[in-house]
């Protein structure tokens, strides 16, 4: 991502979503508003969370992935 500061932040959270997780991304990418980044929030997912986020967070520079060392609950 560049120096510049996006108007929106999305956060995307999740644990265990590799059902839903990409129609979210795609659903995310597709506005017709773009100047936006987008913050996934993994925590500690035992699917193929990280391996989803990696690809699109590979793909576009607008996406950050942070995953959790361990989960630390909803809250």
């Amino acid at each position: 991502m560049s120096n510049r500061i996006p108007k929106v932040s999305i956060g995307l959270a999740v644990y265990n979503g590799e059902r839903y997780l990409e129609e979210a991304i795609l659903s995310i990418l597709a506005q017709t508003f773009t100047d936006f980044e987008l913050i996934i929030s993994d925590n500690a997912s035992t699917d193929n969370t990280a391996e989803i986020c990696h690809k699109y967070a590979n793909q576009d520079s607008r996406i950050r992935y942070h995953r959790n060392a361990e989960n630390i609950g909803g809250a």
